[in-house]
C-alpha cells in the first residue's frame, strides 16, 4: 500500500471524504502535527547547520544536552548533529505535548539569538511556525521568544456555552462565527466579527420581542427587566458602535474599510459569549 495522501484543504479533505482535524489542540498533539513539528526542526538544523560555524553548532549541541536533557555533557568532544536531531524527533513524536512545546520553543528561541547575533533577521522562523499552529488547529503561538495559549480555559467555557443556548438563532450566529474564524484555508475575520455581534444583537431581540439594531436594543433592554452594570452597558455600546462606524467591521467592503486580524475576531467572540450568557443569567434570575 502507498502513502496516505493527507492534505489539508485538498479534495478529500475539503468534501469531508476523509477530513483532517479541525479540533483546536490544547492538551494534546495529534499525530499529524507532529509530523509537521519534526519537518520543521529538521528543516531548521538543516539550515543552521549551513550558516554557523562549527564551534557555534557544537555548542548549541551541547546546550540542548545539558539544558533540555539534562544530561552530563563532555565540552571537549564533538557531537553528531544527526544524533541530537534524532533524539528530539523523538521527543516531538512520543512525549507529552508540553514537552514537544517546551523544546520547540528553546531550540527557536536560541536560533533566533545565534541568527540576530550574526545581523540577520528571524522572523521567518517564527512565522513558520505560527503557520503550522495555525494549520494544524494548535491553540498556541510563538510570541515574544514564548509559546503563549491564544485561548485559555475560561475563554472556552465562555464559548462553549454561548453556542449551547436555548436559542437556536444565537446559537446559529455563535457558530458561524466560529466556522470563519476557524477556516484556516479561507479564513474571514471581518465577517467573525460581525456574526459574534450579531449573536448579541439576536438575544437583545429575543428578550424585547421585537427586532431592532444592538445599540437601539440596549437602550430599551433595562425596561424588560434586565439590569446591566452601566460599565458593562457602555462598554458594549462602544463594540457596537466600533462594527458600525465608517471604519469598522460592517463596512469592511469599503475601500477604506479596516482589515480585521484574527485577535480581533478572537476577542470579540469571547466578549459577545460572555455578555450572551450574561444577559441570559440575569434573564432567569430577574
Amino acid at each position: 500500500m502507498g502513502l496516505k495522501v493527507r492534505l489539508r484543504g485538498g479534495f478529500s479533505d475539503r468534501n469531508a471524504i476523509k477530513k483532517e482535524n479541525t479540533d483546536m489542540q490544547l492538551a494534546n498533539l495529534d499525530e499529524r502535527t507532529r509530523t509537521q513539528l519534526c519537518n520543521f526542526i529538521d528543516m531548521l538544523f538543516s539550515f543552521w547547520l549551513d550558516v554557523f560555524s562549527y564551534d557555534k553548532q557544537q555548542y548549541f549541541l551541547k546546550m540542548i544536552i545539558k539544558e533540555v536533557y539534562v544530561q552530563e555533557v563532555k565540552f571537549k568532544e564533538s557531537y553528531n548533529s544527526n544524533i541530537i536531531l534524532n533524539a528530539i524527533k523523538e521527543t516531538i513524536r512520543e512525549n507529552d505535548y508540553d514537552e514537544v512545546l517546551t523544546v520547540i520553543e528553546y531550540i527557536v528561541n536560541k536560533i533566533e539569538r545565534m541568527i540576530s547575533e550574526s545581523g540577520k533577521k528571524v522572523n521567518e522562523i517564527r512565522d513558520c511556525l505560527n503557520d503550522i499552529f495555525e494549520k494544524e488547529y494548535v491553540g498556541y503561538r510563538y510570541v515574544n521568544k514564548k509559546i503563549v495559549p491564544i485561548t485559555n480555559d475560561s475563554e472556552i467555557k465562555e464559548i462553549d456555552q454561548a453556542v449551547n443556548t436555548e436559542f437556536s438563532k444565537v446559537n446559529a450566529f455563535f457558530n458561524k462565527a466560529i466556522d470563519l474564524l476557524s477556516d484556516r484555508n479561507n479564513p474571514d475575520y471581518k465577517n467573525s466579527i460581525k456574526e459574534s455581534i450579531s449573536a448579541v444583537e439576536e438575544m437583545c431581540n429575543t428578550i424585547l420581542g421585537e427586532a431592532g439594531t444592538l445599540g437601539a436594543s440596549l437602550k430599551k433592554i433595562e425596561d424588560a427587566g434586565v439590569k446591566i452594570h452601566p460599565s458593562l452597558k457602555t462598554a458594549f455600546e462602544k463594540l457596537y458602535g466600533y462594527t458600525s462606524d465608517e471604519s469598522g467591521i460592517r463596512h469592511a467592503g469599503r475601500i477604506d474599510g479596516k482589515n480585521a486580524t484574527f485577535a480581533e475576531a478572537k476577542f470579540m467572540l469571547v466578549a459577545c459569549s460572555a455578555f450572551v450568557n450574561y444577559l441570559i443569567d440575569n434573564l432567569k434570575n430577574k
